[in-house]
């Protein structure tokens, strides 16, 4: 029987993965497809970025989109604390 994934820990395997990635190159997208605004913060319910990250995303540098996923780390370790 297989377990089913959550979205944060698929978040948290691309964000694994994502680290791994060598500077420069473009990174994977945090969406999850789980477009769900939190009502009591400016998060995204599957993908842990606000509102301006969501729409800055394809515009942005490789090293923005890695200050992105630095700050979406923390996010992540800090939402498998609480759960």
């Amino acid at each position: 029987m297989t377990v089913p994934i959550t979205p944060w820990q698929s978040l948290r395997q691309r964000w694994q993965q994502v680290d791994r990635t060598a500077q420069g190159q473009s990174l994977a997208s945090p969406c999850m497809s789980v477009c769900i605004m939190k009502t009591d913060a400016d998060e995204c319910h599957g993908c842990l970025r606000s509102l301006d990250e969501i729409a800055y995303w394809g515009m942005s540098s490789p090293q923005q989109q890695r200050a992105v996923w630095q700050r979406l780390g923390q996010r992540i370790e800090q939402h498998f604390k609480e759960v």
